[in-house]
């Protein structure tokens, strides 16, 4: 169960961060700042970890002991969850 909870946690997480990508490529084409390029590069670069969470989850479940990954899901949820607690606290500071 924590293995999907986690997974469903880690696509809201790449939604806030697309939802952040674009309002920082917004801000770039009118500003054209290296500041905030760097915010959109880590976006690209956070989006990117969170996909290869999932395949490597998904790859894990498939080839693995399904004991170790049950084990294993459960401290992945938390991560996640603190992961989305961030990104939504920057998401409503960027928003504003």
């Amino acid at each position: 169960m924590a293995l999907w909870l986690a997974a469903v946690v880690a696509f809201v997480n790449i939604a806030m961060t697309l939802v952040l990508l674009g309002i920082y490529l917004g801000t770039y084409r009118k500003i054209r700042s290296s500041f905030t390029m760097g915010l959109v590069l880590f976006g690209m670069f956070f989006v990117v970890l969170n996909l290869a969470i999932l395949v490597f989850w998904l790859f894990l479940y498939q080839n693995s002991a399904v004991a170790l990954v049950d084990q294993a899901s459960f401290y992945m949820l938390l991560v996640n969850i603190g992961e989305a607690l961030a990104l939504a606290n920057l998401l409503r500071v960027t928003w504003k």
